[in-house]
Order: structure tokens, then C-alpha cells, then sequence
């Protein structure tokens, strides 16, 4: 996995969650241990985990439930104009699947939050937005309420 894929990803993904505008993308390389160029994503950016009832996770069930473990070398972060942002980080060894699915479920998060709650992308014949998901193998996007019955792949080719 290198940066720039991880930004090829990133910015299909915004497009099919409606990220403004004005929202700007960074994407960074850790160039030796423990850092990740002239600032840390992880000292630069704010991200809000959430558990499944839709209740704020603490820092220290955020970082369990992180799959980043261990040295960040890759970090995508989308800065909204009001200068809130949200930072998804992959550590070494983040299969291609898990990396896509994780960070369009965090960058549509963080969009549906800064836009008021447009669902987007939207799920055929309901009214809340498909959710990020693992379907055979294939990230996709999927109906939140039938796993699996109701998909489309993020992107055309993840690879």
C-alpha cells in the first residue's frame, strides 16, 4: 500500500459521499519511526470513533478498536473549512480490502457529520446512506439493514 494509492481511494470515496468542496485531503508516508513528515497526522487531525449505538467510544476503546497497532505508516486526513478533521492511519501490513472498507466508513462519517446528515451514498429504497462493508472479499457499499443483499463495490478497482 503507498500514499498515492491511498489517495486515489480516499478521493473516490469523497466523491461518493459528497465531501465539500472546500475540504482539503492530506495523505502522509511515516518517513522514519514515529513520525509522518513536518507533523504527525495523529497530533494534527481529531477523530471521532463511535460504537454501534452511536455512542462516542473513549480514547481508550478507540485505540483497541483501531486496526492501526503499532507504527502508523500511512495516514489520510480530510480537514473541513471549519477546521475540524478526521485522520484514518494504517499501520504496516493493512490488507487493501480492510484499508478501503475502514476508510470509507471514517470519511463518510465524518461527511454525513460536517453536511447536516445527507445520506450519501445513498441505499436503494431507504432513507439513511449504505455503510462501508467487507461482502466476499470486496469492499463495498451495502445496506446497513440486509448485509450483503443490496451491494456495489467503493471503488471500481482496488487494487
Amino acid at each position: 500500500m503507498t500514499s498515492d494509492l491511498v489517495r486515489r481511494w480516499a478521493e473516490a470515496i469523497l466523491g461518493q459521499v459528497g465531501a465539500p468542496p472546500d475540504a482539503a485531503l492530506t495523505v502522509t508516508e511515516r518517513l522514519e519511526a514515529g513520525t509522518t513528515g513536518a507533523a504527525s497526522a495523529s497530533e494534527t487531525a481529531m477523530e471521532s470513533v463511535w460504537d454501534e449505538e452511536g455512542g462516542a467510544l473513549t480514547d481508550t476503546e478507540a485505540e483497541a478498536a483501531s486496526p492501526a497497532s503499532g507504527p502508523v505508516d500511512i495516514a489520510a486526513t480530510l480537514t473541513f473549512a471549519d477546521g475540524s478533521a478526521v485522520s484514518v492511519e494504517f499501520a504496516a501490513g493493512t490488507s487493501g480490502t480492510d484499508a478501503v472498507v475502514l476508510l470509507a466508513d471514517r470519511l463518510q462519517e465524518a461527511v454525513l457529520e460536517e453536511s447536516g446528515g445527507i445520506p450519501r451514498p445513498p441505499c436503494p429504497g431507504h432513507d439513511h446512506p449504505a455503510v462501508a462493508a467487507e461482502v466476499n472479499g470486496v469492499p463495498s457499499w451495502t445496506c446497513p439493514h440486509g448485509m450483503g443483499r443490496t451491494t456495489r463495490p467503493i471503488l471500481r478497482d482496488a487494487g
